[in-house]
């Protein structure tokens, strides 16, 4: 009988031990995947404060760019007529600061945002003024990607070459 009562209580000093050790077990695998999903989490919302950060760097110099193209057409819009308004904004604003005069009355400029995108800004300018008063309406504020987007077309399937080598590897 008191043999019986040492086995028995070695067997449930054994299970409860068994049990702890895997009650440790999940803790810690849970604390490490916390640590690890933070870590990740972390290095996420620093990439996303940098790329939000460089946007709107890029959007103030812009509206720079844009400051100077009103202050050119206030500069000039009491001129006689549209053909002189137009020829002295182009002669004054055509190659500065990365202006390109589309056509006779539309310019476009691009600001680097970082190393593959661009903030790229498209204007029309009026010798009339619009409806809100001014003399340029925007008509395009987008990024643009510089680098050319290559699709990986290949499929990882197995060839007869590598079936074989398996086959024979197996025999």
């Amino acid at each position: 009988m008191d043999s019986r009562k040492k086995q028995s209580s070695f067997s449930s000093i054994g299970i409860t031990s068994l049990v702890l050790i895997f009650v440790m077990l999940c803790l810690l695998t849970f604390s490490v995947l916390s640590l690890v999903t933070a870590r990740a989490d972390l290095r996420l919302s620093q990439k996303n404060a940098e790329r939000t950060s460089a946007y709107y760097d890029a959007e103030n110099r812009a509206n720079d760019v844009l400051l100077s193209v009103i202050s050119c057409i206030e500069e000039y819009k009491d001129s006689p007529d549209a053909s002189v308004f137009y020829q002295k904004l182009r002669e004054r604003l055509d190659g500065q600061n990365g202006i390109l005069f589309t056509g006779a009355d539309s310019l476009e400029y691009e600001v680097l945002l970082d190393k593959e995108q661009l903030l790229s800004v498209s204007l029309e300018i009026s010798y009339e003024t619009y409806d809100d008063g001014s003399h340029y309406r925007i008509l395009a504020w987008n990024t643009v990607s510089t680098h050319e987007w290559e699709s990986d077309g290949s499929l990882p399937l197995l060839d007869k070459e590598a079936v074989s080598d398996m086959l024979t590897e197996e025999e």
